[in-house]
């Protein structure tokens, strides 16, 4: 599903979509092969010791990704390919049925190349994975601590799923489940890096999570996020080292509702809903920069604002129930903005900042893949298994702002809107899931956005990806 780029000639357009499904294709068959040799010379490897079981693990994955025409023909440096690959090794320790703990490591290289004179990249380093230790079966047997690098997650992966240093607290009985934690970063995620990264330093985050399971047809859930930025502030004209110039300093609190649940139907069916309802309100200091040397920016200006936001989030999807497991799914999410921009207020909602935006079939589109942020997004997808272990999904999304902006936050478009009207464009999708071979996991994905009248002169453009990552777990 490529478009044409309007800078180019169709037939030129042909011959790179010819080029890039040929790399597409050599990538998956060399990267298969890899796994595939890489899996018979590697397994999980148990160590029984007196006091404990001591277990290696870990997995292999590969990516390959292209964007074509992300700036609409505007910029240079609009069709890049991304090579990535990343090994994960990981080493767990059972002591007992209550205390147990783990360590991983991975090894990650990153390469872009341009399509035209911009130099290409390569990045590689070693990176902290999840490090902790975890009591459970505690007090009455129905609670558990974990201290150290871990993962917090959610269902639906749009309130978190990312890895933190914290402290977390579980507690579940038969209906009903607790989650509590305080997290802050104690040191660089990379080697590649030098410092902490500026977003992330002396934040202090407390997280709560509950849910209630009254039925199948019917959970609640109530999710907290309290953060605390307590990082230095620039006065203004300071100089800052660029690259850890911070935009933001905020102190926010995020407090939301989910009800989600299964109806099963008489003709062997059923249909499954969710309804995330959320709302975000604090202070927050933003800062301006301008370049002073190379290395080095000035802090230009600084304003103080309040933050008042909220955002809903429902659909629906109807699993069949044949034997090709086909579902139809709706939805509509909405992120409020701010109509007044020149005020002490920002009414726009902004997300945590800990969602995954890098989710399979990404829920605001595989190309897009916007923040819920003075947004409307409407969603349709059909699906069907093709064999036992593939699986096949088509999407389709619309996006409009809320109020006609400049700006979009965090999305992958790399051209502003222009501020004069609401449609952003709309996006199609395609998904294929292959868990075909023991331990192997194949995705391939691509999408087309089509740039709307927010773009103006671009409106009617096309925007191109293709995604392939296969992993190997052993």
């Amino acid at each position: 599903m490529v478009g044409q780029h309007a800078v180019y000639p169709v037939g030129r357009v042909s011959s790179e979509t010819v080029r890039s499904t040929r790399r597409a294709l050599i990538s998956l068959l060399a990267g298969l092969w890899l796994l595939l040799l890489f899996g018979r010379c590697a397994n999980a490897v148990d160590i029984e010791l007196p006091g404990g079981l001591l277990e290696f693990g870990g997995s292999l994955e590969l990516v390959h990704e292209e964007m074509k025409n992300a700036a609409f023909g505007q910029r240079i440096g609009d069709d890049v390919r991304t090579s990535k690959q990343e090994l994960q090794l990981q080493l767990s320790y059972r002591a007992n049925e209550r205390l147990s703990a783990l360590a991983e490591i991975k090894l990650r290289s990153e390469q872009r190349v341009y399509a035209d004179e911009t130099p290409r990249r390569s990045e590689k380093g070693v990176e902290r994975g999840e490090a902790w230790l975890y009591w459970q079966r505690l007090f009455d047997n129905n609670a558990s601590v974990k201290i150290g690098r871990q993962n917090f997650s959610e269902p639906r992966q749009w309130w978190w799923d990312n890895d933190l240093d914290a402290l977390r607290f579980d507690y579940s009985r038969d209906s009903w489940r607790l989650t509590l934690g305080a997290a802050e970063a104690l040191a660089r995620k990379s080697s590649r890096e030098n410092f902490i990264d500026p977003h992330d330093e002396d934040v202090l985050l407390l997280l709560g999570h509950a849910d209630w399971k009254l039925s199948s047809s019917l959970k609640f859930s109530a999710f907290y996020l309290r953060q605390r930025d307590h990082s230095a502030r620039p006065p203004l004209d300071s100089l800052v080292e660029t690259a850890r110039a911070d935009e933001s300093d905020a102190d926010l609190r995020w407090i939301g509702l989910r009800a989600a649940g299964d109806v099963y139907l008489s003709s062997g069916g059923a249909l499954t809903y969710w309804l995330d309802t959320a709302a975000v309100a604090g202070d927050e200091a933003v800062f301006e920069y301008g370049n002073a040397t190379p290395g080095i920016s000035r802090v230009t200006s600084r304003r103080q604002q309040r933050v008042r936001g909220h955002a809903v989030d429902l659909g629906l999807t109807w699993n069949l129930g044949t034997a090709r497991r086909p579902t139809l799914a709706v939805s509509h999410a909405r992120g409020s903005g701010d109509k007044n921009l020149n005020d002490d207020t920002d009414h726009a909602f902004r997300q945590t900042g800990l969602q995954d935006p890098t989710q399979e079939f990404r829920y605001y589109g595989e190309l897009l893949r916007p923040e819920l942020s003075n947004l409307a997004i409407t969603t349709a997808s059909i699906g069907f298994g093709v064999t036992a272990g593939s699986r096949l999904t088509l999407g389709y999304h619309r996006f409009r702002q809320v109020y006609p902006a400049t700006f979009l936050r965090d999305a992958r478009i790399d051209l502003r809107p222009t501020g004069q009207d609401h449609d952003l464009g709309r996006e199609i999708s395609l998904l294929v899931e292959m868990r075909e071979w023991e331990n192997l996991k194949v995705v391939l994905a691509a999408a087309t956005f089509q740039a709307g009248n927010a773009f103006g002169t671009a409106a009617g453009e096309r925007a191109n990806s293709l995604f392939l990552e296969l992993t190997y777990e052993f």
